[in-house]
């Protein structure tokens, strides 16, 4: 396969949980500033002024944003350094993989969200908007907060603790109209908040892909009115 990163490409940054493997929600932009064999040296992100304090051990992935689509691996940090400038050295674990960037892309954005928990016997076993009206209008439904959204799931703050594995039912208000999607809990944090003590981080599952068309549409209007005000 040919080079895809390279000494000089700017690249996001994203921490990954050690004990689940997903991601945070945290992304940092860097450049690299050399290559020697699996190692890349990447210069430290800032933040609001301050160096981003990383770890030795700690797990990241890596995001390349081309013309051709979106790059990623994931690393290891090795090493610190502050001479001759502050950066990691950060050894590739994984193969070089491409993904969808409309996957990629998510929208900080607070919606006003519904979720049920879906027991075992629960399940829906079809698809279609209606079964999925029905399977909403029975059950515990309680309130949550988004954080973020993507074409590939969503991320919500909400009062009530779920499980790592857990499969739930959202209602997300998109396009005029709500969708009803089923989601499986990926990640579980704590939050010091003064109505939701719970982040959850979900990918969806059997999104129709009409369905994920519109979240994409959705983001893509957001991001413009963002551009349009300087946000982005």
């Amino acid at each position: 396969m040919r080079k895809i990163f390279k000494v000089g490409d700017k690249i996001e940054i994203v921490r990954i949980d050690r004990r689940t493997w997903e991601e945070k929600d945290v992304q940092y932009i860097s450049k690299i500033a050399d290559i020697k064999d699996e190692y890349f040296y990447i210069f430290t992100p800032i933040k609001e002024g301050v160096y981003v304090t990383f770890y030795i051990d700690e797990i990241l992935r890596l995001y390349k944003i081309s013309s051709d689509g979106v790059w990623m691996f994931d690393g290891v940090i090795e090493e610190r350094f502050k001479e001759p400038e502050y950066m990691i050295k950060v050894k590739q674990i994984s193969d070089v993989r491409k993904i969808q960037r409309r996957m990629f892309f998510r929208l900080p954005i607070n919606l006003d969200i519904f979720v049920k928990l879906l027991n075992f016997g629960q399940i829906p076993r079809e698809n279609t908007p209606e079964q999925a009206a029905n399977d909403f209008s029975e059950g515990k439904i309680v309130k949550a907060l988004t954080k973020d959204i993507s074409g590939g799931g969503v991320c919500f703050i909400t009062q009530e603790e779920f499980e790592i594995g857990d499969l739930i039912l959202t209602k997300i208000p998109i396009e005029q109209e709500e969708l009803i999607l089923k989601a499986q809990i990926l990640r579980k944090e704590r939050v010091q908040h003064p109505t939701y003590r719970f982040m959850y981080g979900c990918k969806f599952v059997e999104a129709r892909q009409n369905e994920i068309d519109k979240i994409v549409r959705f983001i893509f209007a957001q991001q413009q009115k963002m551009r349009q005000k300087g946000l982005l």
